[in-house]
Order: C-alpha cells, then structure tokens, then sequence
C-alpha cells in the first residue's frame, strides 16, 4: 500500500517532466541587417549560448538566449567598431532574449513572445518561427524587426544620412 502511495505522488512528477538543453554553438546564428540610402549590410554572431526547455511530449517551453554584441561580424572592421561604439559595448556588452510564451499554431510554426534586452533596454517582442526536426536535432528559424530608437540608440550617419531605424533579425537556434 504504502509504494502504491509512493507511485501515485512520483507519477505526476514524472509526466510534466522538463528538459533544459544547451544550444548547439557551432550550428546556431543570428543576423542582423540594416540599411543606408548607399549600400545594406548584415553582420552575424555564431557565438552564442542559450538554454531551451521543453516539457515530456517535446514542446518547447521557454528559451533563453544571448549573444555579446563584439561576436557580430559584418565584414567590415571599421564599421564593426563604430558600431560597438554606437552601441555602447562597453557599458552595455549583451544582447539577450528570454521567452514568456511559446504557443505551437501548428506542428511546424511557433509564436514566441519575450523580452528583448539591448542597450539597456527590455522591450517585450513577438514573431513567428519555424520548428524543423531532424533525426534528434531540432532547430528554430525565425525573422523579428527591432527599431534602433526603441533601445534609444542614436542612429549613426554616413555621408549626413542616417541609417535607416529598422533592424531585420534573422536567426537559428539548433539544439
């Protein structure tokens, strides 16, 4: 009697179990792309750590991720630096996303909702993403827009035009 007893607390226990998994550094990326009146450009960070956490059945539940803002590579030196620079690194060396909803709409689509903190700033965004499994590897990929004066950073110029305000994220997440 008393096992019986034992099984039916651990039971429950046992069926909301949780998984939190490290993200798979050398496979996960984000890219930013930006644009001015003379060229667009995207830089891109393969530098991340993250954590997702999934429940019994395998949906995901929450995710955790962040990136130093000095691992994102635009091909461009001198404007990696003046970005930095623009950015703030120094003061402000992180950019991170930590989900507060995740919601399948179907079995390949999530709509993920969560805090974007950059350049001090938390601002909670939404997006949709795609969920692609591949033997025991699953991968999220997904586009946002973020706008520079949100996280009140002053848009750099180029010859006496500014850079436009919208940022398009582009990332994949693999685990």
């Amino acid at each position: 009697m008393k096992s019986f007893l034992v099984l039916l607390l651990i039971l429950p226990i046992v069926g909301f179990s949780q998984t939190k998994t490290s993200i798979n550094k050398s496979s996960s990326s984000i890219t930013y792309a930006m644009n001015h009146i003379m060229h667009a450009w995207e830089g891109t960070s393969n530098q991340l750590n993250g954590i997702v956490q999934t429940n019994a059945n395998g949906q995901i539940e929450k995710v955790a991720i962040l990136a130093k803002v000095s691992s994102f590579d635009s091909k461009s030196s001198n404007r990696d630096a003046h970005m930095l620079e623009v950015v703030e690194s120094l003061k402000y060396p992180n950019i991170s996303f930590q989900s507060n909803s995740i919601t399948e709409t179907n079995k390949e689509k999530l709509q993920v909702k969560g805090i974007l903190d950059f350049h001090g700033v938390k601002k909670e965004i939404s997006f949709e993403a795609d969920v692609k499994k591949k033997g025991t590897q699953t991968s999220v990929i997904g586009n946002t827009i973020f706008l520079l004066e949100d996280f009140n950073i002053e848009r750099p110029s180029f010859m006496l035009t500014k850079v436009d305000n919208e940022v398009k994220v582009r990332f994949e997440i693999v685990w």
